[in-house]
């Protein structure tokens, strides 16, 4: 387990969920010695009605999670993340010794005698399961990245309530890709603030856009999406945004 942790919100079989990933584990994935994926599926009791946990149980879960990682994880097992949907909380590992996963996972559930899970494991020695379920996509793990700056600015200050200029940058292998997305952006109300070559061995063509909005929680996805999208659309990269601080 690494330090770096984060949640976000997507769909799975068309219902709501929850991911909360270890996301600082996809620079060092695969481990060679940990080829078994391993997980534990828990019923939740008071789930919400869109089967997402509740603020009811929120105590209740946090002990089994602490109880889980104190007990399950060590040398020959890793916990990667959890899945919160259809009114089940889904715990992921990759473990190197898969004949006693569920024998381990009993003497750790005999602290919660009310909650009904069951177990498995499978060989997946490449991480398909973290890679491809549990890690976030491209635009999903842009949400996180818009969820931490509003954070930081937050916490020098900034009410997040006030517009202001906020600048965006996204770079492109081709020139043309990167006129193509200034064209369209200036039509989403975006203007010029620079555009310039980056040339790392592989030439960047970087546009910084600007446009006045407000950096709240609840609407920045809707600033930076419709950009992450267009850069992709033309062969280039949303590379992020930032803010002056608003006190």
């Amino acid at each position: 387990m690494t330090d770096d942790w984060d949640f976000y919100f997507l769909n799975v079989d068309n219902k709501p969920a929850s991911m909360f990933v270890d996301l600082g584990a996809h620079r060092l994935a695969p481990y060679s010695d940990l080829s078994h994926m391993a997980y534990i599926r828990l019923e939740m009791k008071s789930p919400r009605d869109d089967g997402l946990s509740s603020q009811e149980e929120y105590d209740s879960l946090l002990s089994i999670e602490k109880a889980i990682e104190a007990h399950l994880v060590d040398d020959e097992a890793d916990y990667l993340g959890r899945c919160t949907t259809n009114s089940c909380r889904d715990f992921f590992f990759y473990i190197a010794q898969p004949q006693n996963w569920a024998e381990r996972v009993a003497n750790c559930m005999r602290a919660f005698p009310t909650y009904r899970y069951e177990v498995g494991n499978r060989e997946d020695a490449g991480w398909s399961t973290y890679f491809s379920y549990l890690y976030p996509s491209p635009s999903n793990r842009q949400t996180i990245e818009n969820r931490r700056v509003c954070e930081a600015l937050e916490r020098n200050g900034d009410k997040l309530r006030q517009s202001r200029e906020i600048d965006h940058w996204s770079s492109f292998s081709e020139a043309a890709g990167r006129h193509a997305f200034v064209v369209e952006a200036m039509q989403l109300g975006f203007a010029v603030r620079s555009l310039s070559e980056l040339d790392k061995g592989n030439t960047r063509y970087v546009a910084q856009l600007w446009r006045t909005d407000i950096p709240a929680l609840n609407t920045i996805d809707d600033v930076t999406l419709p950009l992450f999208n267009l850069a992709y659309k033309h062969g280039g990269e949303y590379d992020g945004w930032e803010s002056i601080v608003v006190t």
